[in-house]
């Protein structure tokens, strides 16, 4: 299956968060193309950052989850040509464009975007799920 994966479910399943590694676990077994558009990197470092400088890792540990997480098989997507489409998707929205890129990207690739952002799956629900939803658990 092909999906476009957004940062939310590789940080929970890389910092083993409780509520969410399961269903982010399952989701990331389930697709075979997992897609996101390039800036899901920087996002992420960015929340391994912050999990280390709030003592929830150590800076050894967020090192070594930030380069697992180039074994996740994740094709990144340039984003120049989705900030059209995700800008006026954002402005519609309401929705932060960092996020509707995500979404843009899921609408061109005419797959679903597994999330657990409240507001991009209540924004975008013909396109944005669960991850477990998507892979029919809940």
């Amino acid at each position: 299956m092909k999906a476009v994966i957004d940062t939310n479910v590789i940080a929970y399943l890389l910092l083993n968060t409780d509520k969410f590694v399961d269903e982010a676990r399952d989701c990331m077994a389930a697709v075979s193309i997992p897609m996101a558009p390039a800036h899901w990197e920087a996002e992420l470092a960015n929340v391994i950052w912050l999990a280390v400088r709030a003592g929830v890792l150590e800076p050894e540990d967020g090192r070594s989850r930030l380069a697992l997480s180039r074994g996740l098989g994740i094709e990144s997507v340039a984003t120049a040509p989705l900030c059209p489409g995700a800008l006026v998707r954002s402005i519609a929205s309401g929705v932060a464009v960092y996020d509707t890129l995500f979404v843009e990207l899921a609408i061109r690739m005419k797959c679903p975007m597994a999330t657990f952002d409240k507001a991009v799956l209540k924004a975008f629900p013909e396109v944005a799920v669960r991850p477990g939803r998507l892979i029919g658990e809940a």
